[in-house]
Formats: structure tokens, sequence, C-alpha cells
């Protein structure tokens, strides 16, 4: 079995042992960003691991013996499902792994924000502390968590447990997901464990803080808008840790630089790496890390398990976490 491997380095910087995979097979490790030889190893390979490649109908022409690919991630939208579907490729995903880790990066961006830990630090070392005239240099402006009214968009395994964090520390939770919210109307509400399933458009108005938890579809591409920021509650706070191209960037910086939000903080993009012109750089009260929410040592090391458990369960004959049925 030829097992195609073109971004073994974005789960590993040596921390995390991918060897299982060659139990399978002769894995043959590519650059990443060299399609033509990507498309040509895939020409008489078995199977594909990718993690954020984009896996089009063109990169997969003529590789007619592929019939496994293995995506390192929950999402898939990197990868043509149609295609894949119409030649008998089966497509794994990597559903859960990484639910602790971007719950707690989630917290991590808000805290990051509202308690200026790395703008008090910065004061102190840099020796303002010392010439302090009294024992608080309180200089930022900080802000309380508890009281406020935090928005989940998205309530799957991520959005349940951003909001049971949200819940412990004295946040009022809303959320909503197509399911739970179908047939509300404004006005109405739906309570479940403490959080209120609320219409999209009453979570925008109410919300002190919006946490982004939606897959990447036709749906939600672009879903937060010009239009969206206007109806968001005036000095909102977002938070992005699922999809970049969720978000309109350029809407995104007009409402922070009008002051329309008082914040943002993101770890995805819709260009990644970053883009020079990327109209976020340099505004002002927008945190951005380079998508590292899913990047912990654990949850690295429970990602590379559950997809060798999927190739394995393929080679089997017994498949799962199948997303091309």
């Amino acid at each position: 079995m030829k097992i195609v491997m073109p971004e073994r380095d974005t789960l590993t910087r040596g921390d995390v042992d991918t060897s299982p995979f060659e139990e399978f097979g002769d894995v043959v490790v590519v650059d990443h960003t060299d399609l033509d030889a990507i498309k040509s190893e895939l020409q008489d390979a078995d199977a594909l691991i990718v993690n954020k490649l984009n896996v089009t109908a063109d990169l997969l022409q003529g590789a007619e013996k592929l019939r496994y690919i293995g995506e390192c991630a929950t999402g898939f939208n990197n990868i043509d499902i149609d295609y894949c579907r119409e030649h008998g490729i089966v497509v794994t995903n990597a559903p859960a792994y990484s639910t602790d880790a971007v719950a707690q990066h989630v917290f991590a961006l808000l805290l990051e924000y509202y308690s200026k830990v790395h703008d008090y630090n910065n004061y102190v070392q840099h020796g303002d502390w010392i010439r302090s005239p009294i024992f608080s240099g309180f200089v930022y402006d900080a802000r309380e968590l508890s009281g406020k009214t935090f928005g989940v968009v998205g309530y799957g395994r991520i959005g349940k447990k951003v909001g049971r964090i949200a819940d412990a520390f004295g946040m009022k939770v809303l959320a909503y997901s197509r399911t739970q919210c179908e047939g509300l109307q404004e006005g109405e509400n739906r309570s479940e464990n403490g959080v209120k399933f609320v219409p999209f458009t009453s979570l925008l108005e109410e919300s002190d803080i919006v946490s982004i938890h939606c897959p990447l579809n036709p749906q939600s591409d672009g879903l937060f808008s010009d239009e969206t920021f206007a109806s968001m509650k005036e000095g909102a706070f977002l938070i992005n840790t699922a999809r970049g191209p969720i978000v309109d960037e350029q809407a995104l910086a007009n409402a922070l630089q009008s002051g329309k939000l008082c914040g943002a903080a993101l770890d995805v993009l819709e260009t990644e790496p970053m883009s020079e012109d990327c109209p976020l750089l340099g505004v002002p009260n927008c945190i951005i890390t380079p998508h590292v929410a899913w990047a912990p040592l654990e949850t690295r090391q429970r990602l590379v398990d559950i997809c060798v458990d999927n190739l394995a369960a393929f080679v089997r004959g017994e498949p799962k976490n199948v997303v091309t049925a």
C-alpha cells in the first residue's frame, strides 16, 4: 500500500510520532507546496493523508488506484467530496479530537482582551511598576466576564463545551444552531440545560460576546458581513476559532475601526498563512493567533491516533468516521 503524506510537518515538530502510518505500507512524504510532485505521487497511490491541502478534482485526476483519503481534521471543506463519491474514494475525518483545546483557546483569547494579562506583563517587564506611585498599576481597561451575555454560533461539541465554560464564569449563554433553532421566530426561544436557543438575529442583538463554532459550508461562508456586524450589539466582542471564510475580514476591520465592535480575537483567517494585504493586520483591538487552537501536544497526539485508527479500520474493510457516505 502506497500512502502519500504531504503535510506531516503540520502534525508534528518531532514531538508526535507519525510512524504508525508506516505499518500499513510505504509512506511517501511530499512537500505540501509542490502540487506537481503530489499529483505525480498520487498516480499510483492507494491512500492520501492530508490536513489542510486543497484536494481538488484536478489534483486527483489520474489517481486511478486511490481509494482512501484521511483528513487529519474535523472539517473537510478542503476536499472535493463530490469527486471522491463519484470515483469511489472513501474520505474520513477526525471528529471531536480538539474540543478541549479549542474551548481552552477561546477563553485564552477572551481573557487576553478582558484581563489584559499580556499588557500588564509588559508593563511590569518594562519597569513601569517599579516607577508606579501606587501599589496597583491599573492602567489598562479591564472588565469582568460575569454578567455578560455570551452568544455561541454553532452548537456542536465545541460550542457546547464553550457554553459550559461561559456558564461557569457567570455569563448568560445564548446559542444558535440551525437544528436547535429551526422554526423559532423573533422573540421566541427554547431552553436546554441553562442555555437559551434563540434566532440568529436575536443572538446578535443581545450578546456582549459572540463566539463562532459552526462548520464552513455554503450557508456559513461570509456569514459575518457588514450587515451582520451592523446587527450586533454596540461594543460587542467577536471570537472566531472555526474557519476563516465565515468572517468577511474587511467587514470586520470596518466594524472594529468604527467602534461598532470593541474588539475581536481570531485564530483563523480567510487565507492561511496570513496574506501581506490582510485587512486585519495592524487593526487595533484585533487579537490574531496563527491557527493554533488545535495544536497543543496532547491534541495533536490524539489527532494522529484517530487518523491511524481510521486508516486501520479502512484496511480492515470496516471504515469509520466516513464523510463520503
